[in-house]
């Protein structure tokens, strides 16, 4: 109880040295929240003259732009979400996003929904991706490590270890299996063009999961910190 009256009238004092109301004071207060957007989820924003990559996380975003990598620190925002690491600042309410950097501040920047994947494999160290349609699935490899197969649109999802590579002319083969599956990837380097989107890619792939065989294509990720 003592230690209530006393805050309360640390407010007050402040209130009355800055003119404040104690309530907007504490409304303010409250008011300050986490970003909502899912953590560890990138995204890809592209304006008028820049591109830059985010991944948020609790209070906090990670953020590649140009030759930069800088975590900005979520700070307190008149209305929407905003960060900032010195003279980087990203603000956000909504589908409006403003960003600036250096004193330079980037215009209609808007979202890239079909780079964000590729760029968040990019930043888990997958050094492998490819995708297909009918129904959509998607691949991922990351070295010797594990493989991991997303099928049926996302209602599938299968993750094999232990990965062996084989190249035979010019396919590489990526092989695992597991006591209830098994699968093997056939990448061929040969020019291949997404049927649903009309992206182009460097290489055919081939999928046999158990019984089932898929096709698509997919290209090599490099890393951020290469």
């Amino acid at each position: 109880m003592k230690r209530t009256l006393l805050l309360l009238l640390a407010i007050s004092i402040a209130a009355c040295a800055t003119g404040t109301d104690p309530a907007v004071t504490a409304s303010a207060i409250d008011d300050f929240q986490p970003d909502a957007r899912p953590t560890a989820k990138t995204m890809v924003y592209e304006c008028d003259d820049a591109e830059f990559i985010t991944r948020v996380g609790p209070g906090e975003m990670a953020l590649w732009f140009e030759d930069r990598y800088l975590i900005l620190s979520q700070v307190r925002a008149a209305s929407g979400t905003k960060y900032q690491e010195g003279d980087v600042v990203f603000w956000s309410k909504g589908d409006q996003v403003i960003f600036s950097a250096a004193g330079v501040r980037y215009a209609n920047c808007q979202i890239n929904h079909v780079r964000a994947p590729w760029e968040d494999a990019r930043r888990r160290g997958v050094d492998f991706r490819a995708v297909g349609n009918e129904p959509g699935w998607h691949l991922e490899v990351r070295g010797d490590q594990h493989l991991l197969f997303v099928g049926d649109y996302g209602a599938t999802k299968i993750m094999f270890s232990n990965v062996h590579t084989t190249e035979d002319r010019e396919q590489l083969h990526y092989l695992s299996q597991d006591d209830d599956n098994s699968i093997n990837v056939t990448v061929i380097e040969s020019a291949c063009i997404d049927t649903m989107k009309g992206d182009q890619f460097p290489y055919n792939v081939q999928v046999q999961l158990n019984d089932r065989n898929y096709q698509g294509c997919g290209r090599t990720l490099d890393h951020p910190w290469e």
